[in-house]
């Protein structure tokens, strides 16, 4: 063996994706203990490079905010606290520093802690996080930055893509871009409909408007999408040929390849859509590091290009290592902060052209007047089949609804309808809407009390806060599950029916086999009719 040659073994075994040594191969390496680092003397350190005076002291505030937050703060999978999380605070101090050298230093550091971690906190935490800091550094209050010109460009995707400008959804925009400032690595973190992608979207279109208009020194957004669980981690990362030992790239080296090289000044994002796990990120922590280089086991190594950020999109952390939270910044989005209402103010813009102003009145009366009732008691009282949120049961009620509402599309026959008529089938349209959306999820045996609520809020039985009560006729025996209400001939009125009515009688011919045939059952006519519906109406 080469006397200049040597080997070392880190190890950090005890969560997902790192497993122990094998006894045969512990015993020719000579174990040693590494002690837990003193933050506050890096960070100290740290402090006096980037040119800060008072570096002991702030140091010490950094420390002791990490400190109280772990024991204060919920506990959730996505936080962090450790040496990367204090590393990632100095660095931000440290370019703050650079750019503002004669600004105070505690308020530097604190605009960087901020910047850092309260993109991370959920809701319930972010007072107390408020409460910490404001101890640490009394009297010190943040000067406003200037966002005027990136505010307008957002402003601008939002009408563009028919969004709504969310006060919460806004802030965590400005969040994200603040984050990717700062951090080469970036999770955005929430639940299904909490609006991670359309966040990428809005952000990407802004910073492209900037750069037209040349704000900010700016740049537009170049970016890829991959889901990693969609492929298998050869088809991810790339491998040899067993038989003829040659290399095939896998996607992500390509696609990380392409913009390494691309040599021009637009900011780069290869965004991961799917759920982080140990089993293929661990292979990414080199890129996650400060090195910033992807090492493929081919023994090729591709660094990262300036301007370029590896951005995930998972529903949680739950799986994935502290290693991998530690090295990304992290956005979480809570759907329950931005509601189901953004969602149908933009749906509501798509309305029949031909429709009045007491039209689109009748239909936002329904909407809010019903829907969180519905949802509350949904929430409290019933099992779902599979778990959901109020914004996919909104979404599929308005999806319903407007399928129904396509033929008031025809200006003929929309000037056909007496307006006692036409209120008639807005209503039923709606009930039996929320009847296969909002009450679609729910299990069998709670459907019974969900319909009983229905009726008493449809029939005018109860009071809902201080809106008026309304009456909608709808039938009172039986559960609505079991109605589907449609249009007569005429289509100038419509009618409640039974689904039993629409079970058609079909002789089975003698010499069929048995597996061939099909009787048809309540159940199957009205699932048959609600997918006819949807795939005739391109819902998707």
């Amino acid at each position: 063996m080469l006397s200049t040659c040597n080997v070392f073994i880190t190890m950090n075994p005890g969560y997902a994706g790192r497993s122990e040594l094998p006894d045969n191969l512990k015993a020719l390496f000579r174990t040693v203990a590494v002690m837990v680092p003193d933050y506050a003397m890096i960070a100290e350190i740290m402090l006096y490079s980037y040119g800060f005076n008072s570096a002991r002291i702030l140091a010490r505030k950094i420390v002791t905010t990490y400190k109280l937050c772990s024991e204060q703060l919920s506990s959730q999978s996505h936080y962090d606290y450790g040496m990367r999380a204090v590393k990632s605070v100095i660095t931000a101090a440290g370019n703050l520093k650079r750019r503002l050298p004669n600004d105070d230093e505690n308020i530097l550091l604190l605009r960087s802690i901020n910047d850092v971690n309260l993109a991370k906190f959920l809701a319930i935490d972010l007072p107390l996080f408020k409460g910490i800091t404001s101890d640490l550094f009394p009297n010190t209050k943040i000067p406003e930055i200037d966002y005027s010109a990136l505010n307008g460009a957002i402003d601008i995707q939002l009408k563009q893509m028919n969004l709504v400008d969310h006060p919460y959804f806004h802030e965590k925009i400005i969040q994200f871009y603040e984050i990717i400032l700062v951090r080469h690595g970036v999770m955005i973190v929430g639940g299904a409909f909490s609006g991670k992608t359309t966040i990428l979207k809005v952000l990407s279109g802004a910073l492209g408007e900037l750069n037209k208009k040349g704000l900010m020194g700016e740049n537009k957004v170049q970016y890829i999408i991959i889901n990693p669980k969609a492929i298998t981690m050869k088809q991810l990362y790339g491998a040899a040929d067993e038989v003829t030992n040659e290399w095939s790239d896998g996607v992500l080296a390509v696609k990380f390849r392409f913009l390494a090289k691309d040599e021009t000044d637009d900011r780069k994002w290869l965004i991961f859509d799917g759920p982080v796990d140990a089993v293929w990120i661990e292979s990414m922590n080199t890129v996650l590091d400060d090195s910033k280089r992807l090492c493929l086991t081919s023994g090729e190594v591709i660094a990262m290009a300036r301007n370029m950020n590896m951005i995930f999109e998972p529903m949680d952390l739950l799986v994935a290592s502290p290693a991998t939270v530690s090295r990304c910044g992290m956005v979480y989005i809570e759907p329950d902060e931005i509601g189901w209402n953004p969602i149908y103010q933009s749906w509501k813009n798509h309305l029949p052209k031909t429709f009045k102003e007491e039209d689109i009145a009748e239909v936002n009366f329904l909407f809010t007047w019903a829907l969180n009732e519905i949802l509350s008691f949904i929430r409290k009282h019933c099992q779902e089949i599979s778990p959901t949120q109020n914004q996919n049961l909104v979404q599929a009620l308005m999806r319903i609804y407007r399928t129904f509402l396509k033929d008031m599309e025809d200006e003929a026959y929309y000037n056909s309808l007496e307006m006692k008529n036409k209120m008639n089938i807005l209503d039923n349209f709606f009930v039996f809407s929320v009847v296969w959306s909002l009450g679609a999820s729910v299990s069998t045996e709670h459907r019974k009390p969900l319909d009983a609520h229905l009726k008493k809020i449809f029939l005018g039985d109860i009071q809902i806060g201080e809106m008026k009560k309304k009456k909608i006729n709808i039938p009172e025996k039986s559960l609505l599950f079991d109605w589907v209400y449609e249009l007569k001939s005429n289509k100038l009125d419509g009618d409640w029916k039974q689904w039993i009515e629409k079970i058609s009688l079909e002789e089975i011919p003698k010499k069929m086999a048995v597996q061939n045939i099909i009787i048809s059952t309540v159940d199957t006519v009205r699932y048959s009719y609600l997918l006819k519906l949807n795939i005739l109406n391109d819902v998707t």
